[in-house]
């Protein structure tokens, strides 16, 4: 049986982790452009970055303006991915670079014998936005 609240340290330690990766200067998108954009509070947000209990009504306000991969990490803990509903075209070229993006920074990474923690935490970002987009590719049903 599940434990709600590992669920919730779970959830809370990927939110951060959100944050940090996709919300700021340099990142996807700023705070500021994540409140204008979602009309949720940026102080808010900066509460929800610290650690604050994000509601589900927020994850859904501010799920469009940032990736998937971003919310992605919050349904983690559940084994779960965001998929849009609407379809987009591939772009394969931009799914093999990404793949291959990613070996190189494993190859890099592994070049010492060691992959220390900030390697580690760079290759599971990165893993994450590639899953994210290989899962979209998956939900596709032109095959069907």
């Amino acid at each position: 049986m599940a434990d709600p609240c590992d669920y919730q340290r779970k959830v809370a330690a990927r939110q951060a982790t959100m944050f940090d990766s996709f919300v700021g200067p340099g990142l996807h998108t700023t705070r500021a452009a994540l409140a204008a954009a979602s009309c949720v509070p940026a102080s808010s947000l900066r509460e929800y970055a610290l650690g604050a209990t994000m509601p589900l009504h927020v994850v859904l306000a501010i799920a469009p303006h940032l990736p998937a991969a971003a919310i992605d990490l919050l349904f983690e803990p559940a084994g779960k991915r965001l998929a849009d509903r609407e379809r987009s075209s591939t772009n394969w070229d931009e799914v093999a670079v990404e793949t291959v993006g990613l070996i190189a920074e494993i190859c890099d990474a592994r070049a010492d014998g060691v992959i220390d923690h900030r390697e580690d935490a760079s290759l599971r970002r990165r893993s994450r936005h590639l899953a994210s987009k290989l899962t979209a590719l998956g939900d596709d049903d032109d095959d069907r």
